[in-house]
């Protein structure tokens, strides 16, 4: 999942969609197409979109192809000219949120470890700290919250980064879309 301050069009512009359409069944047909991927050579990924509290906000499902969102050049460019981007994403062997402000990638933590690279800033840390994330002792890394598993602390960095508290509205339907022909896809 991607956030950012840029508007909904522009955002999938950026990460490769050329023709933005309504879906108003976008989780149904990104679903199909993830039942599908075994047998198809498609290697393109559908984005899903749509406003969220003031900012837009991308869906990605097809981490097999990559994560766009997660693209350093992509991201930097979500979040420019003086705007702020995250990306989260997890897979079984990884989870992590990036944050790019400006128009430049900033700092990233893995949520697994805790351990931040960049630099995350005092106003992230804070935000950060006021979701349960504390400083470990003697270490850079940060003692993730117990309470939740990896993609629901990259979900909290998301949450402190944009401010946009993610609500189960947040992901229904409907929303815009298209398939990112990037070709650095698969």
């Amino acid at each position: 999942m991607t956030m950012t301050s840029l508007p909904v069009e522009e955002t999938l512009h950026h990460m490769g969609v050329p023709v933005v359409t309504e879906l108003p069944d976008g989780l149904r047909q990104v679903s199909q197409r993830l039942a599908d991927a075994a047998s198809s050579r498609d290697r393109a990924a559908l984005l899903l979109a749509k406003p969220a509290s003031g900012t837009t906000m991308v869906l990605e499902l097809e981490g097999l192809r990559g994560w766009i969102g997660s693209d350093a050049d992509v991201l930097a460019a979500l979040s420019a000219p003086d705007g702020i981007a995250c990306s989260i994403m997890s897979d079984p062997n990884q989870s992590e949120a990036m944050v790019a402000r400006a128009g430049r990638v900033q700092a990233g933590l893995d949520t697994l470890t805790g351990r931040p690279w960049g630099t995350l800033g005092d106003d992230l840390i804070r935000s950060l700290g006021h979701l349960g994330f504390r400083a470990a002792p003697g270490d850079d890394a940060f003692a993730v919250p117990d309470q939740w598993n990896s993609s629901q602390c990259a979900a909290l960095v998301l949450q402190a980064t944009t401010g946009v508290r993610l609500t189960t509205q947040h992901c229904s339907d409907p929303w815009v879309g298209g398939l990112s022909r990037r070709p650095d896809l698969g």
